[in-house]
């Protein structure tokens, strides 16, 4: 027991010596892949930010040449005139809208502004001073000038271009273009970039931090002269230079730890000269794919390790339990052989109870049908007072025609008797279709067997039978309903279901002096893909309890008076919605009265038949 106990030690540390090298060489492998694969990207991205650089000078740096080439820029230089100078203004201010510059303008050999593209505004540079500029004398002494510095106003960095203007040797004005970068420092802000531009002294003149502005990177050691020229181009603005702990060196780049302004954070860190303007860009990027990478090079290597030692240990057990199992099998197969026999005695009774389900489902359908048929058969007798007038009334006019075509004949007068007899086909066919309408009404569906229903007959239908008990209560009937609404079932039952919606909706409003109903079908589009017919019967009575809404589509359920309803139209209705696959249910408005919806699958008469037969 002991040598058994302590040989589980032993692998088991061997195991987990052997994921741990297996976790730290992946790792390894991993962090390196990570890091080739972002330098390569970072290289790339870095050259995107000196192309955006060196594009936004180079679509401005030729216009103070152009304008010392501009005849009228030389004129109005030389003429001094104020017209001319305003003039002059003008033109600035097209050709700075025109090439999107921040400013253009032209100094007198005097130092003074005297053209500006600002000219109309309250801070024009116009008038102004800039005699003591950097790029002012430069472009004095030798005819062509560019400053880095920063703004005061502002403390935002501006790039200045200055070209002579020149006629012969006489010295006319300086024309200059202000350079500015905000849009570019906001582009790499909102793209999260940490990329910094320093100028030819290691000053960082352009961050997409400003934490990092205006510091000194690289360590460049500055003289004296160096030291107060750079003061005088940063003025007040100048902060610690940032602190850089170089952790691995990359070739070219470098994994580094910046340890002010932003302490302890490590980035891979970049470089690219811009010899054209002395300028160098340094970007910094995050390391959190390579921790990553490494991450998951660590959990990849030891799951991997980890999984070949247990499958390693996995063949071993299992080829020992092949050994147990082998003198169990005969055990397992008496058990097995016992269980099977037990599995087919259940099998054979659970086929009897579900034939006898199928039986009891029969049974349950044929007594709903007939349920179904005494529904309507209760509905006819409700009706038969109201029908029965309806059809005593052309009988009665039957008589009074006949009799009078029988005096007109007597006379000879054959017109007055073909009239009558015109009158009297009219009411038989009035009979017809209401004898019609109560012998489809009145026959048994056929379960099983659905047909195409046209809702806005089926509607028509059931207010036809309803017609005469509508006009004796004073009911004002609005009918909203679309076109071409088909659904799948059988025409008599879903009449059956508007009759009793619509006989509720009478008994609501039948003591109501304004009794009003409204029915509306209508296509109502579902969350699924499938649509849906509503069927609404709506009516301005009394509406119905809210403690009894739940229970209105039990069977017997009933708010009638008592032997004015026995509580089944509602139950049957909601059987028969069921059967055609769709939904019933109430609720109160909130202007008064209740509405009764009904929601059937929408049906196509162009589907195909299996598609029909599914639907079934």
């Amino acid at each position: 027991m002991l040598r058994t106990r302590r040989k589980q030690v032993f692998t088991f540390l061997g195991a987990v010596a052997i994921i741990g090298v297996s976790a730290l060489a992946s790792q390894y492998v991993w962090r390196e892949a990570g890091l080739k694969s972002l330098q390569a990207v970072n290289e790339q991205r870095v050259q995107l930010v000196a192309n955006a650089l060196t594009a936004e000078v180079g679509r401005q740096d030729h216009l103070p040449v152009v304008l010392s080439l501009d005849a009228d820029v030389r004129n109005a230089l030389r003429s001094r005139d104020a017209g001319s100078l305003e003039r002059l203004s003008r033109k600035l201010e097209v050709v700075s809208r025109e090439a999107d510059t921040r400013a253009l303008y032209l100094i007198a050999p005097n130092g003074i502004v005297v053209a500006s593209d600002n000219w109309q505004a309250s801070d024009t540079l116009v008038g102004r001073n800039l005699a003591d500029q950097p790029y002012f004398k430069k472009a004095v002494e030798n005819g062509r000038s560019s400053d880095l510095g920063v703004e005061p106003d502002s403390n935002r960095t501006r790039y200045y271009l200055a070209e002579s203007v020149r006629a012969g040797p006489d010295l006319l004005g300086i024309a200059v273009v202000r350079i500015e970068f905000d849009a570019l420092e906001a582009a790499w802000e909102r793209a999260a970039e940490r990329v910094l531009v320093a100028d030819t002294d290691g000053i960082v003149f352009l961050a997409s931090d400003p934490a990092y502005k205006y510091r000194s990177i690289g360590g460049k050691t500055l003289t004296v002269s160096d030291s107060a020229e750079v003061a005088k181009r940063y003025p007040g603005v100048l902060a610690e230079p940032i602190h850089i702990k170089v952790l691995e060196r990359r070739g070219a780049d470098s994994i580094i730890e910046v340890e002010a302004p932003d302490a302890g954070a490590s980035y891979l860190y970049q470089t690219m000269q811009l010899p054209l303007y002395g300028w160098t860009i340094h970007r910094f990027t995050d390391l959190a794919t390579v921790r990553e990478d490494r991450r998951d090079g660590t959990i990849i290597g030891g799951a991997i390790m980890a999984l070949i030692i247990a499958l390693v240990l996995y063949v071993i057990e299992r080829h020992r339990a092949y050994v147990v199992e082998k003198a169990s099998a005969a055990q397992l197969k008496t058990q097995v052989e016992e269980r099977t026999r037990d599995l087919s005695e259940s099998n054979a009774s659970l086929q009897t109870e579900i034939d006898e389900h199928r039986h009891t489902e029969a049974r349950l359908r044929t007594t709903q049908n007939e349920l179904v048929q005494a529904g309507k058969l209760a509905a006819l007798g409700q009706m038969s007072a109201a029908l029965a007038h309806e059809i005593n009334q052309p009988l009665a006019a039957i008589r009074t025609f006949m009799a009078s075509a029988k005096v007109f004949a007597r006379r000879g007068d054959l017109s007055q008797v073909v009239s009558n007899l015109d009158l009297i086909t009219d009411l038989a066919e009035r009979m017809a279709r209401i004898t019609g309408h109560l012998k489809t009404f009145a026959r048994k569906s056929e379960p099983g067997h659905p047909e195409h229903v046209r809702v806005d007959r089926a509607i028509d239908g059931t207010l036809f039978l309803l017609e005469s008990q509508i006009k004796a209560a004073g009911v004002v009937v609005d009918k909203t309903v679309e076109p071409d609404l088909w659904v799948l079932g059988h025409a008599v039952q879903l009449e059956q279901v508007i009759l009793n919606l619509v006989r509720n909706a009478l008994d609501a409003v039948g003591d109501q002096e304004d009794g009003r109903i409204t029915i509306t079908a209508q296509v109502s589009e579902s969350q699924t893909s499938e649509s849906r017919v509503q069927i609404k019967v709506a009516d301005n009575g009394p509406g119905i309890p809210a403690n009894q809404l739940d229970q209105i589509f039990d069977p017997f359920f009933t708010t009638k008076a008592l032997g004015k309803g026995l509580g089944l139209g509602l139950s049957i209705s909601y059987g028969i919605v069921q059967d055609f696959g769709g939904q019933i249910h109430a609720r109160n408005l909130p202007g008064g009265g209740a509405e009764l919806t009904v929601e059937l699958p929408r049906h196509r008469r162009g589907r195909a038949p299996a598609e029909i037969a599914i639907h079934a």
